[in-house]
Protein backbone atom coordinates (compact mmCIF):
# COMPACT_ATOMS: atom_id res chain seq x y z
CA UNK A 1 0.00 0.00 0.00
CA UNK A 2 2.54 2.43 0.78
CA UNK A 3 4.82 1.82 -2.34
CA UNK A 4 1.27 2.35 -4.24
CA UNK A 5 1.07 5.73 -2.31
CA UNK A 6 4.71 6.16 -3.58
CA UNK A 7 4.07 5.55 -7.17
CA UNK A 8 0.80 7.42 -7.49
CA UNK A 9 2.45 10.25 -5.88
CA UNK A 10 5.94 10.21 -8.16
CA UNK A 11 3.44 9.84 -11.30
CA UNK A 12 1.10 13.16 -10.11
CA UNK A 13 4.63 15.33 -10.03
CA UNK A 14 5.99 13.59 -13.79
CA UNK A 15 2.28 14.61 -15.65
CA UNK A 16 0.62 17.11 -13.53
CA UNK A 17 3.46 19.72 -12.51
CA UNK A 18 7.16 18.42 -14.35
CA UNK A 19 7.05 16.37 -17.53
CA UNK A 20 9.69 18.08 -18.95
CA UNK A 21 12.31 17.40 -16.70
CA UNK A 22 12.10 13.43 -17.36
CA UNK A 23 11.96 13.95 -21.14
CA UNK A 24 8.36 13.79 -21.60
CA UNK A 25 5.92 15.46 -23.99
CA UNK A 26 2.50 16.41 -22.95
CA UNK A 27 -0.18 17.04 -25.48
CA UNK A 28 -2.83 20.20 -24.93
CA UNK A 29 -4.69 17.74 -22.85
CA UNK A 30 -1.53 16.39 -20.84
CA UNK A 31 -1.21 13.43 -22.05
CA UNK A 32 1.91 11.35 -22.69
CA UNK A 33 2.72 8.00 -24.04
CA UNK A 34 2.38 5.16 -21.51
CA UNK A 35 5.51 3.34 -22.91
CA UNK A 36 7.95 6.19 -21.81
CA UNK A 37 5.55 7.29 -18.50
CA UNK A 38 6.64 3.65 -17.61
CA UNK A 39 9.96 4.18 -18.73
CA UNK A 40 10.34 7.03 -16.49
CA UNK A 41 9.03 5.00 -12.91
CA UNK A 42 10.61 2.04 -13.44
CA UNK A 43 14.00 4.04 -13.14
CA UNK A 44 12.29 5.04 -9.11
CA UNK A 45 10.09 1.82 -8.82
CA UNK A 46 9.76 -1.46 -9.80
CA UNK A 47 6.95 -1.91 -11.89
CA UNK A 48 5.69 -3.12 -14.94
CA UNK A 49 3.19 -2.06 -17.69
CA UNK A 50 -0.27 -4.06 -16.52
CA UNK A 51 1.07 -2.96 -12.57
CA UNK A 52 1.16 0.59 -13.67
CA UNK A 53 -2.58 -0.43 -15.46
CA UNK A 54 -4.26 -1.58 -12.62
CA UNK A 55 -3.03 1.74 -10.43
CA UNK A 56 -4.50 3.86 -12.91
CA UNK A 57 -7.72 1.79 -13.25
CA UNK A 58 -8.07 1.23 -9.40
CA UNK A 59 -7.66 4.56 -7.96
CA UNK A 60 -10.37 5.55 -5.58
CA UNK A 61 -9.69 9.26 -6.40
CA UNK A 62 -9.34 8.98 -10.41
CA UNK A 63 -6.60 10.88 -10.56
CA UNK A 64 -5.18 9.38 -13.92
CA UNK A 65 -6.61 8.31 -17.57
CA UNK A 66 -5.30 6.07 -19.91
CA UNK A 67 -6.61 6.10 -23.81
CA UNK A 68 -5.02 4.36 -26.83
CA UNK A 69 -1.24 3.84 -25.49
CA UNK A 70 -0.89 7.10 -23.75
CA UNK A 71 -1.58 8.56 -20.04
CA UNK A 72 -2.66 11.48 -18.29
CA UNK A 73 -3.60 13.51 -14.74
CA UNK A 74 -7.01 13.68 -14.96
CA UNK A 75 -6.73 17.21 -12.72
CA UNK A 76 -4.22 19.06 -10.36
CA UNK A 77 -2.10 20.92 -12.96
CA UNK A 78 0.18 23.34 -12.43
CA UNK A 79 1.63 23.57 -15.71
CA UNK A 80 -0.86 24.59 -18.56
CA UNK A 81 -3.34 21.80 -19.96
CA UNK A 82 -6.70 21.75 -21.65
CA UNK A 83 -9.56 19.82 -20.08
CA UNK A 84 -10.50 17.16 -21.80
CA UNK A 85 -13.71 16.37 -19.87
CA UNK A 86 -17.75 16.65 -19.84
CA UNK A 87 -18.87 20.34 -19.62
CA UNK A 88 -22.61 19.37 -19.38
CA UNK A 89 -23.08 16.87 -16.52
CA UNK A 90 -21.97 19.30 -13.51
CA UNK A 91 -24.70 19.33 -10.37
CA UNK A 92 -26.09 22.42 -9.52
CA UNK A 93 -24.54 22.37 -6.11
CA UNK A 94 -20.75 21.20 -5.53
CA UNK A 95 -18.28 21.80 -2.57
CA UNK A 96 -14.93 22.41 -1.45
CA UNK A 97 -13.00 21.66 1.65
CA UNK A 98 -10.29 24.63 2.71
CA UNK A 99 -8.62 25.79 5.96
CA UNK A 100 -10.21 27.64 8.70
CA UNK A 101 -7.62 30.79 7.52
CA UNK A 102 -8.68 31.06 4.26
CA UNK A 103 -12.63 31.43 4.85
CA UNK A 104 -12.05 35.34 5.20
CA UNK A 105 -10.17 35.80 1.90
CA UNK A 106 -12.43 33.26 -0.15
CA UNK A 107 -15.74 35.03 0.81
CA UNK A 108 -14.35 38.56 -0.29
CA UNK A 109 -12.14 37.58 -3.32
CA UNK A 110 -13.84 34.58 -4.59
CA UNK A 111 -12.02 30.84 -4.69
CA UNK A 112 -8.38 30.93 -7.09
CA UNK A 113 -6.59 28.16 -7.82
CA UNK A 114 -3.23 29.89 -6.38
CA UNK A 115 -0.37 27.27 -7.51
CA UNK A 116 -3.01 24.96 -9.67
CA UNK A 117 -4.83 25.84 -13.51
CA UNK A 118 -8.06 25.25 -12.19
CA UNK A 119 -10.45 25.51 -9.00
CA UNK A 120 -11.19 21.55 -7.76
CA UNK A 121 -14.40 20.99 -6.57
CA UNK A 122 -15.99 18.24 -5.12
CA UNK A 123 -19.51 16.07 -5.66
CA UNK A 124 -19.85 15.83 -2.26
CA UNK A 125 -19.71 17.19 1.46
CA UNK A 126 -17.26 14.20 2.61
CA UNK A 127 -14.93 14.22 -0.57
CA UNK A 128 -15.28 17.96 0.12
CA UNK A 129 -14.06 16.87 3.68
CA UNK A 130 -11.24 14.65 3.24
CA UNK A 131 -9.46 17.14 0.63
CA UNK A 132 -10.15 20.06 3.47
CA UNK A 133 -8.17 17.78 5.78
CA UNK A 134 -5.04 17.67 3.97
CA UNK A 135 -4.55 21.37 5.10
CA UNK A 136 -6.64 21.76 8.56
CA UNK A 137 -7.75 19.20 10.79
CA UNK A 138 -11.54 20.99 11.00
CA UNK A 139 -11.85 22.38 7.25
CA UNK A 140 -14.36 24.56 6.72
CA UNK A 141 -16.60 23.04 3.63
CA UNK A 142 -17.94 25.28 0.76
CA UNK A 143 -20.80 24.94 -1.09
CA UNK A 144 -20.96 26.31 -4.62
CA UNK A 145 -24.35 27.48 -6.57
CA UNK A 146 -22.87 25.70 -10.01
CA UNK A 147 -26.17 27.18 -11.36
CA UNK A 148 -25.57 30.90 -10.49
CA UNK A 149 -21.47 30.83 -11.48
CA UNK A 150 -22.58 29.57 -14.82
CA UNK A 151 -25.14 32.77 -15.44
CA UNK A 152 -21.86 34.44 -14.64
CA UNK A 153 -19.79 32.70 -17.44
CA UNK A 154 -17.98 30.30 -15.22
CA UNK A 155 -17.10 27.17 -17.53
CA UNK A 156 -16.92 23.83 -15.49
CA UNK A 157 -15.33 20.41 -16.41
CA UNK A 158 -16.06 17.49 -15.02
CA UNK A 159 -12.84 14.91 -14.48
CA UNK A 160 -14.75 11.56 -13.37
CA UNK A 161 -14.88 12.80 -9.40
CA UNK A 162 -13.61 16.02 -9.50
CA UNK A 163 -15.32 19.20 -11.13
CA UNK A 164 -12.86 22.02 -12.23
CA UNK A 165 -13.15 25.96 -12.78
CA UNK A 166 -10.52 28.27 -13.43
CA UNK A 167 -12.63 30.40 -10.93
CA UNK A 168 -15.91 30.97 -8.29
CA UNK A 169 -17.08 34.48 -7.57
CA UNK A 170 -17.60 34.65 -3.97
CA UNK A 171 -21.62 35.33 -4.30
CA UNK A 172 -21.69 31.42 -5.48
CA UNK A 173 -20.40 30.34 -2.32
CA UNK A 174 -21.50 29.93 0.93
CA UNK A 175 -19.89 28.04 3.55
CA UNK A 176 -21.47 25.16 5.16
CA UNK A 177 -20.90 22.88 8.27
CA UNK A 178 -20.40 18.99 7.75
CA UNK A 179 -23.99 18.50 7.96
CA UNK A 180 -24.38 20.89 5.33
CA UNK A 181 -26.51 23.77 7.03
CA UNK A 182 -24.92 27.47 5.95
CA UNK A 183 -22.84 29.17 8.34
CA UNK A 184 -23.43 33.06 8.49
CA UNK A 185 -26.38 33.89 7.75
CA UNK A 186 -25.74 33.40 3.89
CA UNK A 187 -28.06 31.89 1.87
CA UNK A 188 -27.39 30.41 -1.94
Amino acid sequence: MRKRIKISKFLSYILRHNPYQFGLQLDKYGFADLDQVLKVVKKKFPLNKSQLEELVYTDKQARFQIKEGRIRACYGHSINVQPLSDTGNIPPTLYHGTSRKNLNSILKEGLKPMKRKFVHLSLTVEDAKRVGKRKDFLPVILKIDTEKAKREGIKFWREKTVVVASYIPSDCISPINSQGMNLCGKDN
